[in-house]
């Protein structure tokens, strides 16, 4: 059984409390809010018998095993480190930090305190992604993937009225690729590796937010496209070309109807189950990775964020997306 420590009460983290519970092996034991009023509504809501407003108190609590991580994206180094210099496994809410060097230093501690550190990226454990890949082989030789994930942000409209909250705030290492395109960016990895080189075009809102993105991606004898947007909303399927058919996928990010078309034969389609909660798949093979010290299995899901989170930061450099406190992401290639 997991001791569970939790960063944030955003609505990200009521899911992922409400999967874990659901998933089992997890006892959700401890809760961290700015605000102990906060706190304390999100502790009795689930069952936590802790709250605290310090992490370092959580850091170093000795009930607590693991950590999940669901703060802001330019906190999670700073309190991936804590926790696992506690001792703590970590699971951060994806992306996990902004650089692939920060992951790679994060990685790098977690093995010197023999703790498992883990990105909570849902697309990574969803069946729709082993199924793309048991259909690939049967479309002959990939030429093209368009992998396309758009969500009109709920937050929108308000920045629109002169608000900006959270969501398009950049100084907290917001963009669009970083919470939206990062789920077609994930699947482009998983399903095709790291590419050989990439290009990337962005239009940015008035404070400098990015709102909308293309990445292309060269691989050998394939091209890979990823579309993604916080401003507007995907209404096609991902598509992946074959020379011997085609793959269509409802949603990338979480496939539910994957169609395959083979020249010259009748289409099928696959229906996949999704459980209401969309973290329950991750909160299940996390709670097992964890559980059963599983390294093998864990490097084999960090190698995939390394290259996913090299990636982004590689399509930040070339459209100068900045974050606060970095330096200049033009000076030097990072994929």
């Amino acid at each position: 059984m997991i001791r569970l420590g939790m960063i944030g009460t955003s609505k990200i983290a009521h899911t992922f409390a409400q999967a874990a519970l659901k998933a089992g092996g997890y006892r959700l034991q401890a809760v961290y809010s700015r605000s102990e009023e906060t706190g304390r509504a999100f502790a009795a809501e689930y069952g936590i018998p802790q709250v605290t407003a310090s992490l370092e108190e959580l850091a170093t609590r000795k009930d607590v095993d693991a950590v999940y991580i669901a703060s802001p994206n330019s906190c999670h180094y700073s309190q991936a480190m804590m926790m696992i210099r506690g001792g703590k496994d970590v699971i951060c809410e994806k992306p996990a930090v902004p650089t692939k060097r920060a992951f790679e230093e994060l990685l790098e501690e977690a093995k010197n305190h023999q703790v498992i550190l883990m990105e909570a990226m849902r697309t990574a454990f969803d069946p729709g992604l082993e199924k793309l890949e048991e259909l690939l082989p049967l479309i002959g030789p990939v030429r093209r993937a368009t992998l396309e994930y758009g969500k009109y942000s709920s937050r929108y409209d308000a920045f629109l009225n002169g608000e900006v909250l959270n969501a398009f705030n950049p100084s907290l290492a917001n963009a669009a690729v970083m919470d939206i395109g990062v789920y077609a960016v994930y699947g482009l990895v998983r399903l095709f590796g790291k590419p050989e080189e990439i290009r990337g075009l962005n239009v940015k809102l008035s404070n400098g937010m990015e709102g909308i993105g293309t990445i292309l991606a060269r691989y050998p004898g394939m091209i890979g496209e990823v579309l993604y947007s916080k401003i507007t909303d995907t209404i096609g399927e991902s598509q992946i070309q074959g020379e011997k058919g085609n793959i269509l996928v409802d949603m990338i990010s979480e496939p539910s109807r994957i169609t395959l078309k083979l020249r010259n034969q009748e289409e099928q389609v696959f229906e996949l189950k999704q459980d209401p909660n969309p973290l329950y798949e991750e909160a299940k093979a996390l709670a097992s990775i964890l559980e059963n010290r599983d390294i093998q299995r864990a490097e084999w899901y960090q190698k995939q964020t390394a290259v996913q989170l090299g990636i982004i930061e590689e399509m930040r450099r070339q459209t100068g997306i900045l974050f606060t406190g970095e330096e200049d992401p033009a000076a030097e290639e990072t994929l």
